[in-house]
């Protein structure tokens, strides 16, 4: 089979956030897909796997699945079923601009990484009170009342700094039970960490002890995409997060394991719809 790109980038963010309350049943071929955002997810109702970066999560009502700006992710949806959640885009930037030193907004993403999970699941007390801050949301995005994009704004705000405060009260919330391969997760979480460093299959299967043939195969199986294909991608991506920092573009791609300029440029093109250079 020819090899093709397996995960694609999904989705836009105009805004500084967009909340989505969707709710259909139907039959859909999702793909892999990456954002250049982080996502939330509140899930309400369905029969919901979520994988994320080679871990598979079943869904439970009130669950909340966050995936950050980059991550690779699929749900498999039973269509029999009604699948209704609410989505929250965000833009990490924005977060970045309303955090203190002492509070910051995406601590709860950056808890997913030290806890090994990316769903939370609230007592629900505490589950109650925030999804009551979600559903004002919602009401307020369809009024054109006095100042609504302001209080919106602080609903929004108000609802991160208290999800927030529980996570870091609570760590126990981020559920632990992913179904996944050892091996494959603790291949990504190399990968990720070593994006400049030697990367290549066999260099790969010698740190891990593991034939390169089976290493691929299940790699693929586990995750959905080849490890050339994983790699390439998260190496482009994290090129574009220092340019984007105002790092030089060829200096980026060193930092980030491509030793030719030109097959990083051509790759950072083929993925994003433009060059290096107009990356702003």
């Amino acid at each position: 089979m020819d090899e093709v790109r397996e995960s694609v980038k999904s989705g836009y963010l105009l805004e500084k956030f967009r909340l989505f309350h969707l709710k259909d049943c139907q039959k859909e071929d999702y793909v892999y897909h990456y954002h250049d955002f982080h996502k939330l997810i509140w899930f309400i109702s369905g029969e919901v796997e979520y994988h994320v970066e080679g871990k598979t999560y079943r869904l439970e009502p009130h669950d909340i699945l966050l995936v950050k700006k980059g991550e690779i992710h699929k749900p498999f949806v039973n269509p029999q079923t009604v699948y209704e959640r609410y989505v929250f885009y965000i833009s990490s930037e924005y977060l970045e601009e309303h955090s203190e030193p002492e509070g910051r907004l995406d601590l709860c993403f950056k808890m997913s990484d030290q806890e090994q999970g990316n769903v939370i699941r609230l007592a629900p007390t505490v589950s109650r009170m925030l999804f009551e801050t979600i559903k004002l949301l919602e009401t307020v995005e369809s009024d054109n009342q006095y100042a609504s994009g302001m209080y919106k704004r602080i609903l929004f705000l108000k609802l991160m700094i208290e999800l927030n405060r529980h996570c870091i009260s609570n760590p126990e919330v981020f559920h632990k039970t992913a179904r996944y391969d050892k091996k494959i997760v603790e291949m990504i979480h190399y990968i990720n960490e070593n994006l400049s460093g030697d990367l290549t299959i066999e260099n790969l299967s010698a740190v891990f002890f593991i034939s390169k043939y089976h290493m691929m195969r299940k790699f693929k199986e586990e995750t959905g995409y080849s490890m050339h294909q994983y790699i390439l991608e998260k190496r482009i991506l994290a090129a574009r997060n220092l340019i984007l920092t105002g790092m030089p573009a060829t200096i980026a791609s060193i930092e980030c394991g491509f030793k030719d300029y030109s097959t990083f440029s051509r790759a950072y093109k083929k993925l994003l719809g433009k060059l290096p250079s107009d990356t702003d």
